[in-house]
């Protein structure tokens, strides 16, 4: 019997390395965008979240749904979406006043916010950290 481990060899670790050094180009930068479209209520942003990030977010999403007696899980979700333009967030979902706020907006804004966190969090987010083609 064989072993059919494959072990990395000297051609893939130098693939490796130069993945990551590719890629250390965008981690550890905030990655902050304006929501469009929603004037005037501009000054509003999301972010582009690591793995980590996302993973506490859909934690915290499943908690909003499972108590959710007041029904507002859908706009502590957009809370923990909306950052300030250096990617600090702006709202505290568990801020009644914040929520309460939040709620109170027009839901053209709050639907502007939840689609381009959503666009910058899904395969498409991935095209705005390319450079721009010169035709």
């Amino acid at each position: 019997m064989t072993n059919t481990v494959n072990i990395p060899d000297e051609t893939t670790d130098y693939a490796k390395r130069a993945y990551i050094s590719k890629a250390s180009q965008y981690l550890g930068k905030q990655l902050v965008y304006p929501v469009e479209g929603i004037a005037p209520f501009d000054g509003l942003y999301v972010k582009m979240l690591t793995v980590s990030e996302m993973t506490d977010f859909a934690a915290r999403c499943d908690e909003f749904n499972e108590n959710n007696e007041d029904s507002l899980a859908g706009i502590r979700e957009k809370a923990l979406m909306i950052v300030d333009s250096t990617g600090r967030p702006m709202f505290d979902p568990d801020n009644r006043e914040d929520v309460e706020f939040l709620r109170d907006m027009p839901a053209q804004v709050l639907m502007g916010v939840r689609d381009a966190f959503l666009s910058i969090n899904s395969e498409d987010g991935l095209k705005k950290l390319q450079p721009a083609k010169n035709s």
